[in-house]
C-alpha cells in the first residue's frame, strides 16, 4: 500500500512559498541571536582570563631584596597599571578562525583598565599572614630540634625545683612573720614579769627586790606601819581615857599614823591599780601576737597542702611529649625523688595547735598568778581600811601582818616563774628561739645579700652605659615608624616608657620570681606544642630575620667594668630582636631587659641545682638559703660564659649547651601577648633597614578592565536580553560591553 503525500504540498497558491519563508527566517533570527550569544560567552570567559592575567603579571613583579631578606611579597618594579594594560591588550584583540588567516570570531576592544591597592604590606593581618606562610614548616621543626628537645628531660625536675623554691620562699616570709609575732608575744610576756618586779606597789609593801628600797613618800611602808599598829592603838586608848580638861598626850602622834597609813593606802591602791591594768594590758597584746601567729601558721599550713598540686600543667605537657632527640639528653641522677624529698621537708617548718593551746594556756596561766599578788594587795587594802575604823582592834596588827606575808609569797611563787629565775620564760623563750638556728640563717643571708648585690651591680653596669646621641636619632625614627604603623592599623600610638630596670628587693624575691619565670616558659612550649601559637612563629621569623646583640660584646663592662664597647656595639641594627621583644626606644633599654630576663632563667635552674647540692644542711630554710647563695653564684659565672663564647651549659645535670639567641626565642614565645604592637615593632624594623613604607606597599591587587566587542546581528534583541538579566554586561549601540574585575594577593 502506498503512503501519499498531503495535498497542501501540491497547491499552486504560495502556501508553501510563505510557510517556508517564515521556518527559515524563524531559524535565521534563532541562529543570529545563537551566534552572538556564544560569541557573547567566548568573550567573557576571554576577557576574565585576559584580567586574571594581567592581575597575575602585575604581582609577578614583587621586590626581590625585599623577599630575599624578609621572605615578604611585595610589588615592585615596573608600574603596575602599565603592566596590567600590556597584558591586557595582548589577551585581548582579533581572533582567526584559522591559524593563519580569516576573520575574528571574538574581535574586541580594551575600552578602559584599572589598578587598584587591595592590601598592604603594613597591614597586620596581612603581614601576619606572611610571616606565618613564611615559617609554617621551618619553624616548629627547628623550634624543636633545637630548643624542646634540649629543655623536655628537664621538664620535671624544674617542675619540682620551681614547686619547692616557691614554696620554700614564701614558706620563709610567713615564717619569718609567725616568728617575729611569737619573739615579740615572749618579750611582752618578759615586760609583764619586769612590771611586777619593777612595780611601786611592792615597794609599798614591802616584797621581793622592792624591799630593798624605802616605801612611801616618808619612807613608811605597809609592814613598817603594821608594825607600829599596836602602839597607834595604845596612844588612841590612853588619849581617850583622859578626863575632860586633860591634856591628851598623843594627838599629834595618832594624827601622823592616821596620815600616813592613809597616803600609804592610797598610794597602794594607785599602784596595784595601775600593775593590774598594764599587767593585763601586755598578756593581752601578747595573746594577740599568738592568735595572729597561730593564723599564719594556718596559712603555712595551707600553702604546703596546696604545693602537692602546684606549678604549672605545662611542664607536665612538655615532658609528655615524644620529642625528637630528647633521649640524647639525658637528666643525670634521681633529682625528681630528691627535689620532693626537699619539699616535703617543709612540714618541719609549722609548729602544732597543741604548742599554740599550751601557750594560750601559759598566759592565762601569768595572768592568773598577777591577779593573785594583785587580789592579796587588794585584801591588805581592805584590812587596813578594817583595822582603822572605830573601835580599833589590836588583834587586826596580826591580820595586816599576815597579808604582807602573803603578798610576799605570792610575789616569790610569780617570780620564781617568770622572773627569778623565770622557769616558765626560759622555757618558752627557748621554744620560740633557736639561737643556733637563727645563727645559721642570718650568717646564710648575709652571705646571700652580698651575692645578690654583687649581682645587682652586674646587672646595673647595663643600665650604667652611656647613650651616643647619633644611635639615639636612629631610635626615634623607628619610633616615628612604630607609631605610624599602629596609626595606619587603627591601634593608637606607642605608650612605651624608657626601660626601667626593677629588681626584687633581695635574693629570695629574686628566686621566688625566676621560678615563676620558669613556669611561664614551660607553659608557652606547652602552649606551641599544643596549639602553635601566632606569637610562636613571629618569634621564630624574627631569630631568623633579624639582627640581636652579640652577648661577648658584653665581655669588658663584666670583667672590668668598661662601657665603652657596649656603647658603641648598641646601634638599633645590633639589636632588632631584642626591639622586636621588648620595644624600647633606646639603646640600652632592650639590652637590660633581654640580659636581666636572661638572668632570671638561669637563676631558676641553678638555683634548682643549689637545692640538690645543699640538701644534706637539713632544715628547709638552711637549704633554701644555701641554695640561693649556689644559684647566684653559678648564674653570675654562666653570665661571664656567654659573655666569653655566647653560650652557657644548660646545666649541670644535662650536658648540651644553649646559646644567648637561644634564650630570646624563648623570651619571644613567652611574651606573646600585644599581638599588634609586636606586629607594629617588625614592620617598623622593616621598614627603618630598607627605607620602605610597607603601607604603601601591595600585598594584593584589584584589576578592573571596561572591554567591548562588535555585535554582528540584531543588537536591539542582545539589549532586549540584557534587560532580562540574561547577559553579564550590556549593549551599547551596536558593541557589547563588560567590565572584568579580578583580584589577587601573594
Amino acid at each position: 500500500m502506498m503512503i501519499q503525500a498531503p495535498k497542501w504540498l501540491f497547491k499552486e497558491d504560495g502556501a508553501v512559498t510563505i510557510a517556508a519563508v517564515l521556518i527559515l527566517s524563524s531559524l535565521l533570527l534563532f541562529f543570529a541571536v545563537l551566534i552572538d550569544y556564544a560569541r557573547i560567552a567566548a568573550f567573557q570567559l576571554m576577557s576574565e582570563n585576559a584580567a586574571r592575567s594581567g592581575v597575575r603579571s602585575v604581582l609577578s613583579a614583587y621586590d626581590s631584596w625585599l623577599f630575599e631578606r624578609y621572605g615578604l611579597f611585595g610589588r615592585g618594579g615596573t608600574d603596575g597599571g602599565l603592566i596590567f594594560r600590556e597584558v591586557l591588550e595582548a589577551g585581548l584583540g582579533t581572533r582567526p578562525l584559522g591559524p593563519d588567516d580569516g576573520f575574528g570570531i571574538v574581535a574586541s576592544t580594551l575600552e578602559s583598565s584599572k589598578l587598584l591597592t587591595a592590601s598592604t604590606l603594613g597591614e597586620h593581618d596581612v603581614f601576619a599572614r606572611q610571616v606565618l606562610e613564611d615559617m609554617k614548616y621551618k619553624a616548629p621543626v627547628d623550634f624543636t630540634l633545637e630548643l624542646i628537645a634540649k629543655l623536655a628531660p628537664m621538664a620535671t625536675t624544674l617542675q619540682q625545683s620551681s614547686n619547692a623554691i616557691q614554696t620554700l620562699e614564701q614558706l620563709r616570709r610567713l615564717y619569718e612573720r609567725r616568728e617575729d609575732l611569737l619573739e615579740k608575744a615572749v618579750r611582752l610576756q618578759e615586760a609583764a614579769a619586769q612590771l611586777v618586779s619593777d612595780s611601786e606597789a611592792l615597794a609599798l609593801i614591802p616584797a621581793g627586790r622592792s624591799g630593798l628600797v624605802g616605801g612611801g613618800g616618808g619612807g613608811f611602808t605597809s609592814a613598817s606601819l603594821a608594825e607600829a599598829y599596836g602602839a597607834y592603838v595604845g596612844q588612841v586608848e590612853l588619849d581617850a581615857a583622859a578626863g575632860e580638861g586633860e591634856e591628851t598626850l598623843y594627838s599629834d602622834s595618832i594624827a601622823a599614823y592616821e596620815q600616813e597609813v592613809a597616803a600609804l593606802t592610797m598610794e597602794l591602791r594607785s599602784s596595784s591599780s595601775r600593775l593590774k591594768l598594764k599587767h593585763a594590758e601586755l598578756l593581752t597584746d601578747a595573746a594577740g601576737k599568738v592568735e595572729e601567729a597561730e593564723r599564719i601558721n594556718g596559712q603555712m599550713q595551707r600553702l604546703i597542702a596546696a604545693s602537692d598540686s602546684a606549678a604549672g600543667a605545662g611542664y607536665s605537657h612538655v615532658a609528655n611529649q615524644k620529642v625528637p632527640g630528647a633521649a640524647d639528653n639525658p637528666v643525670q641522677g634521681d633529682l625528681e625523688r630528691q627535689l620532693e624529698e626537699i619539699r616535703s621537708s617543709s612540714d618541719k617548718l609549722l609548729r602544732t595547735g597543741e604548742w599554740f593551746a599550751a601557750y594560750r594556756a601559759e598566759l592565762l596561766q601569768q595572768g592568773t598568778r598577777s591577779s593573785s599578788l594583785t587580789s592579796e594587795m587588794d585584801q591588805l587594802l581592805g584590812r587596813w581600811s578594817g583595822a582603822m575604823s572605830k573601835p580599833l582592834n589590836p588583834i587586826a596588827q596580826a591580820s595586816l601582818l599576815l597579808s604582807v606575808a602573803e603578798i610576799g609569797s605570792a610575789l616569790q611563787a610569780y617570780e620564781a616563774l617568770y622572773s627569778q629565775p623565770g622557769q616558765v620564760l626560759k622555757e618558752r623563750r627557748a621554744s620560740v628561739l633557736d639561737a643556733s638556728l637563727q645563727a645559721k640563717l642570718d650568717e646564710q643571708k648575709l652571705q646571700a645579700d652580698s651575692k645578690w648585690r654583687e649581682a645587682s651591680r652586674m646587672l646595673h653596669g647595663l643600665a650604667g652605659v652611656p647613650v651616643r646621641p647619633d644611635y639615639q636619632e636612629i631610635f626615634n625614627s623607628v619610633r616615628e615608624r612604630y607609631d605610624q604603623n599602629l596609626l595606619f592599623n587603627q591601634q593608637g600610638a606607642s605608650e612605651t616608657a624608657a626601660y626601667k630596670l626593677e629588681q626584687p628587693a633581695d635574693a629570695g624575691a629574686a628566686a621566688e620570681a625566676s621560678a615563676a619565670r620558669m613556669d611561664g616558659l614551660f607553659a608557652g612550649l606547652s602552649d606551641m606544642l599544643a596549639h602553635g601559637r601566632d606569637s610562636f612563629y613571629f618569634g621564630e621569623y624574627a631569630a631568623h630575620r633579624f639582627s640581636y646583640f652579640e652577648p661577648q660584646q658584653l665581655r669588658a663592662l663584666l670583667v672590668n667594668g668598661d662601657p665603652d664597647g657596649v656603647m658603641a656595639a648598641a646601634s638599633f641594627h645590633n639589636q632588632e630582636m631584642e626591639y622586636v621583644l621588648y620595644g624600647f626606644h633606646d639603646p640600652v633599654g632592650n639590652l637590660i631587659a633581654a640580659y636581666a630576663e636572661l638572668f632570671t632563667v638561669r637563676l631558676a635552674i641553678r638555683t634548682m641545682e643549689g637545692l640538690l647540692e645543699c640538701r644534706a644542711l637539713g632544715h628547709p630554710l638552711l637549704v633554701l638559703s644555701g641554695a640561693l647563695i649556689y644559684g647566684l653564684e653559678r648564674t653570675m659565672e654562666d653570665m661571664l660564659a656567654f659573655a666569653e663564647k655566647g653560650s652557657a651549659p644548660l646545666s649541670k645535670y644535662v650536658k648540651v649547651e644553649l646559646a644567648y639567641l637561644d634564650y630570646l626565642r624563648l623570651f619571644m614565645m613567652m611574651h606573646g601577648g600585644e599581638r599588634e604592637r609586636r606586629l607594629g615593632r617588625m614592620i617598623a624594623v622593616i621598614e627603618q633597614n630598607t627605607d620602605l613604607l610597607l603601607s604603601a606597599v601591595p600585598a594584593s591587587v584589584t584589576g578592573e578592565a571596561r572591554v567591548s566587542m562588535q555585535l554582528w546581528f540584531l543588537p536591539g534583541v542582545m539589549s532586549m536580553l540584557g534587560r532580562l538579566d540574561l547577559l553579564q554586561g550590556k549593549v551599547v549601540g551596536s558593541r557589547y560591553e563588560t567590565t572584568q574585575t579580578v583580584g589577587w594577593s601573594y
